[in-house]
């Protein structure tokens, strides 16, 4: 049971990824495109997201809530150093932390103290390798 609904949460996270990006696009704009976040981390949110989920005992709603914020500015957060933004590595970063504190404001606004511990500790590390990476301290 709990393989369908990893499953099922993959495949939502996977397919709302995609509608996000769902705009036409050219050749140019595929060009432009670079990630902040790689493939492994991109999955290993997708994961994160649903141990976290299920850890933490959210309702379903709390759960889809909790999900469509991370997934929104997640997807923010990745897209900054495109190529056609033109962002500086100091205006990406700054970027990068205003759109990390919404995030982490937004989802303390439906999570109980407890929970919004657990999501802190917890996303603070899947960011870990993002700023290794990046040289962010």
């Amino acid at each position: 049971m709990k393989l369908v609904r990893f499953a099922t949460v993959a495949l939502c996270l996977f397919l709302s990824a995609n509608a996000f990006g769902q705009t036409q696009t050219t050749k140019d704009d595929e060009t432009n495109k670079v990630w902040i976040f790689t493939d492994k981390e991109r999955d290993s949110m997708q994961i994160w997201f649903y141990n976290r989920a299920t850890a933490m005992g959210l309702s379903d709603e709390i759960r889809e809530e909790y999900y469509n914020i991370i997934l929104y500015h997640s997807f923010k957060m990745a897209r900054l150093d495109d190529k056609d933004k033109g962002f500086t590595p100091t205006e990406i970063r700054t970027k990068f932390d205003a759109l990390l504190a919404k995030q982490h404001s937004e989802v303390k606004a439906i999570l109980n103290e407890e929970q919004f511990g657990l999501y802190l500790k917890k996303y603070d590390l899947l960011l870990k390798s993002v700023f290794e990476r990046n040289g962010w301290e």
